[in-house]
């Protein structure tokens, strides 16, 4: 036993049941230093009682023992970062990187960074990649500026997983679920062709958790371009979780030509009745419409997702949410206002809406405006003007409830004439207020979209104090800085990129 092993035998049974080890007094005949000077160092410490001098020989051997300890043999150094494609953004853009960092201003930042072809700077890598684990949106800003170095650095943590890395045979296998989404999206959005030839080999062996992110990231980018899905998403129909069939009902969906219309349709057409007007209706327009349940089974129904149980009225409010706009018409032989009438006279012009803008169909939501005005999603598929008819009504009518979804669904950047009209509206609902929690709520998010997405060249008129409340004031003078702020970033970006 060595000398510290000795101490602590002698530790646990007390020192008044035995003496201190013999190995460790000093050997005289030994020289100091050399292989015994340890214990010599050891036997020469000593103190008025036998713990104490257990103690101090104690600490010296442990301190001994930890400072002789062989280090361990390093790991294999990683490969190094492959070299740089990109340049670096220079220093008079990168200053602003730190001032934008954790705010929502970062997006722009990271926009104007990838389209002036640079870079983020290597020391904000760590800090950018933290801020992307929770944020989405704020991936894919991320992912077009990272370089090489940030693609490579991704690959030395879990939590960074959501940066594709080089798409090989062993990159899906080693990835995680987020990972495969990634390498999927980073796939899809350079080359959508091999993108699809990824998902139609890999989809069918996935679990049912990645299924789902497949096919949700699949939804957001799907056109009709990509018809040779559908053999896989309509085998997807029969799958075991319910969410990943209603996501491939979906996108057969928007395949105008899928066989999954086709049924759809077809349950339409033996539904509807379409009648002849009369002397009335000729004058206004309007086409009677009757609706009649098919006495048969329906095979396909469940499969396609259908409730069996529902009425005439109820099928028909589920067949306009789930099929296609165009297969609609075709199989009705309708015009888009006459498909809207239809709709409107069994109340289901909410499931034709919905319909309309996942499929984006551009002629039947200019005939759905008018019985669903300020709908965001129907305004963008509309005339060109009409979001921005009803951002200006409903800023002139102070309407915070209906100005923020059309707010929130204007595309950015704002027109520029919209800033003075919106600082007006922002002015006038703080007039009052002492305090956050006694702003509305609406309010404050058109606040935040302000910050983000409005031009920030308009000069502002100033705020008058007497007629707001300190709180109010600095409100608006928090969005004067940051308007101040994109500007000097923006204009930094364009002298040193022009």
């Amino acid at each position: 036993m060595s000398d510290l092993g000795d101490l602590l035998a002698l530790a646990l049974v007390g020192t008044a049941r035995g003496a201190l080890p013999s190995s460790a007094l000093p050997s005289p005949a030994q020289p100091s230093p050399g292989p015994q000077a340890l214990a010599q160092a050891s036997a020469g410490l000593t103190r008025p009682d036998p713990e104490g001098t257990l103690l101090a020989r104690a600490a010296l051997l442990t301190l001994a023992h930890r400072a002789g300890r062989l280090p361990d043999q390093a790991a294999d150094l990683p490969p190094p970062a492959p070299a740089e494609t990109r340049p670096e953004a220079p220093p008079s853009a990168a200053q602003y990187l730190p001032l934008v960092m954790g705010t929502p201003q970062l997006p722009e930042w990271l926009g104007l960074c990838a389209r002036a072809g640079w870079r983020v700077p290597a020391a904000q890598l760590p800090a950018l990649l933290d801020l992307a684990r929770h944020d989405t949106g704020l991936r894919e800003r991320l992912r077009p500026v990272l370089g090489e170095r940030g693609t490579w650095l991704a690959g030395f943590s879990p939590e960074w997983r959501f940066v594709p890395a080089t798409l090989d045979d062993g990159a899906w296998t080693d990835a995680t679920e987020a990972g495969r989404e990634a390498l999927f999206r980073s796939l899809r959005g350079r080359d959508p062709h091999s993108g699809r030839d990824l998902l139609a080999a890999r989809l069918p062996s996935e679990r049912a958790s990645s299924r789902k992110r497949l096919l949700g990231a699949l939804l957001e980018t799907l056109t009709p371009d990509d018809a040779d899905l559908e053999p896989l998403l309509d085998s997807l129909l029969d799958d075991r979780s319910e969410d990943v069939r209603t996501l491939a009902r979906r996108a057969l969906q928007r395949l105008p030509s899928s066989a999954y219309n086709a049924r759809m349709a077809g349950r339409l057409a033996a539904l509807v009745q379409v009648g002849r007007p009369g002397v009335l209706g000729r004058l206004t327009g309007q086409t009677p419409f009757t609706l009649t349940l098919p006495s048969g089974p329906d095979p396909d129904g469940r499969r396609d997702g259908l409730d069996p149980g529902l009425g005439a009225s109820g099928l028909l409010g589920q067949l306009l949410g789930a099929t296609h706009p165009q297969a609609l018409l075709t199989a009705l032989n309708l015009p888009p206002a006459h498909a809207v009438a239809l709709a409107r006279q069994h109340e289901a012009g909410e499931e034709l809406a919905a319909s309309t803008i996942a499929t984006g169909h551009r002629a039947l939501a200019a005939a759905l405006l008018p019985l669903f005005p300020n709908d965001p999603g129907l305004l963008l598929l509309g005339p060109p003007e009409g979001l921005r008819v009803a951002v200006g009504q409903a800023l002139r009518a102070a309407d915070a409830e209906r100005l923020w979804p059309l707010l929130e669904a204007l595309p950015a950047p704002w027109p520029a004439d919209l800033t003075p009209p919106l600082w007006e509206a922002l002015r006038r609902s703080l007039r009052g207020v002492p305090y956050l929690s006694a702003w509305p709520y609406r309010w404050r998010e058109i606040y935040s979209l302000t910050m983000e997405r409005a031009d920030p060249h308009t000069v502002l008129t100033a705020s008058s104090p007497d007629d707001l409340t300190p709180f109010a004031q600095q409100l608006l003078s928090e969005l004067r800085g940051t308007f101040d702020l994109r500007v000097a970033m923006q204009r930094e970006f364009k002298e040193t990129h022009p």
